[in-house]
């Protein structure tokens, strides 16, 4: 029997399953994918208040730091602040003040931009930008405020009589720039 007059299908015309995406699930993927970036983004780049929080914080720690080294060594330490740094000294041998340059935890620092350091006092006196806030090889430390700010915010590092040191943000609502 011959199959001369039989028909067959073409090969093309039969449904072969989807490949790919439609461009309503592209465009899902793309929304759920910005989303995300946004939020992982707002969470990498901390704001002004966030981040004058933690220098200030930082501050504080190596200032208790040095007055513990200050005291368990027998050297005096010394802290201080420009405009927009901040250097420790430690005594040397003849008694005089040497600046502490390749030491990890003392070394000079410079603060972010756009924050500064507006007042330093020691037991209520002002000290100039540059001028020596000594700690003290002995038990008792003098008390101290140091005033941090960047646009928007400011807050005080202060020092106790006990050594300790803390931070504590000043009045909310009020601007930086209200307080020069």
């Amino acid at each position: 029997m011959s199959h001369s007059g039989s028909f067959r299908v073409p090969a093309c015309t039969l449904h072969s399953p989807q490949h790919g995406f439609t461009l309503v699930e592209l465009l899902v993927v793309l929304v759920v994918m910005g989303i995300a970036l946004g939020i992982v983004v707002v969470q990498l780049m901390p704001d002004e208040r966030t981040t004058l929080r933690e220098e200030a914080a930082r501050l504080a720690l190596l200032l208790e730091n040095a007055g513990l080294e200050a005291r368990s060594s027998g050297r005096s330490m010394a802290w201080s602040g420009e405009k927009n740094s901040y250097r420790f000294w430690r005594k040397n041998g003849y008694g005089d003040w040497a600046r502490i340059e390749d030491d990890t935890a003392f070394r000079p620092r410079t603060l972010p931009e756009g924050m500064q350091i507006n007042e330093i006092s020691v037991e209520d006196r002002p000290l100039k930008h540059g001028e020596q806030l000594a700690l003290s090889s002995s038990a008792f430390a003098l008390p101290f405020r140091i005033r941090m700010s960047n646009a928007s915010f400011s807050t005080s590092v202060i020092g106790k009589s006990t050594g300790e040191v803390i931070v504590e943000p000043n009045s909310q609502g009020e601007t930086a720039d209200a307080r020069r």
